[in-house]
């Protein structure tokens, strides 16, 4: 009995060590690149928010301005997308390493830890991106706005805005799993500026999905962009005043999407890694 202990304690270790070690790798190597990245998206986001928040609420009653309430729809959005954009884009990225010319998965798979698991790991990368990008943008889009017109947003659900943007971040990072298994990663890498605009742009980003509602036929084919739930969970999280989905629906699509795809997304991986 004593025997066979001390050989299954080795055995767990064997399987969840090199896995926090990895994970911490991808930890490390995001806070090596924290200037740059947080440069890029602190960039990209003021630049958006300036436009939209500060100039143009200031140019609505001279035509060609938006209302003044308009912050807190486009706040939410920015936060949402953001962290969809980073989480996916990140996975996508780490695939190109690890099934590029070098086929570097080859050094990984040398640790004592299970294929599935190796997944896991890109997946908890691309959602940490994620999360990192969404406490960048969060400040952006709450302090800088027209005068006398900030967004109506409430901070104090910041639990709720944390469990959002954590399952946002799992669903698109395995989203990037399973497009970049799916097909040549690279190849991914190259496309994803042609169809990430247009998820972007039809993801209620800009505008609640209620306003398509003057365009029915359109407002019920854009549910199947997942960049829709997103948006529209954080808008209910951040600013629960302003229309959105039911949180019920939210809640059971974008938990029930993280699940599938990442359980889809590890198969493909795993098939991908014995080719």
């Amino acid at each position: 009995m004593t025997l066979a202990t001390t050989r299954t304690r080795p055995a767990k270790l064997t399987i969840w060590r090199p896995f926090l070690v990895l994970v911490l790798r991808e930890v490390t190597r995001l806070w090596k690149e924290k200037l740059g990245f947080s440069t890029r998206i602190a960039t990209i986001s003021l630049a958006t928010v300036f436009v939209f928040d500060f100039i143009m609420p200031q140019l609505g009653n001279r035509g060609g301005g938006v209302a003044s309430g308009y912050a807190t729809i486009l706040a939410p959005g920015l936060v949402a997308v953001t962290t969809c954009n980073q989480a996916l884009t990140a996975t996508l990225m780490s695939l190109v390493h690890d099934f590029g010319p070098l086929r570097r998965i080859d050094q990984t798979l040398m640790a004592p830890l299970p294929i599935p698991l190796l997944a896991v790991v890109r997946i908890i990368g691309g959602t940490l991106h994620g999360v990192f990008a969404a406490g960048i943008v969060l400040p952006i889009v709450t302090f800088v706005h027209a005068p006398g017109a900030p967004p109506a947003i409430d901070l104090g659900r910041w639990p709720l805005l944390l469990c959002t943007v954590v399952v946002a971040g799992l669903l698109f990072s395995a989203l990037g799993i399973l497009v970049g298994t799916s097909v040549n990663p690279a190849k991914a890498a190259t496309l994803l500026p042609y169809g990430l605009p247009l998820m972007i742009m039809l993801g209620c980003v800009y505008y609640p999905w209620s306003a398509l509602n003057v365009i029915p036929w359109l407002q019920y084919a854009v549910l199947v962009n997942p960049v829709i739930y997103v948006t529209e969970a954080t808008r209910a999280t951040l600013a629960p005043q302003s229309e959105h989905l039911p949180e019920l629906v939210l809640i059971w699509v974008l938990g029930a999407g993280a699940l599938l795809a990442m359980a889809l997304g590890t198969a493909r991986f795993t098939a991908s890694t014995r080719r």
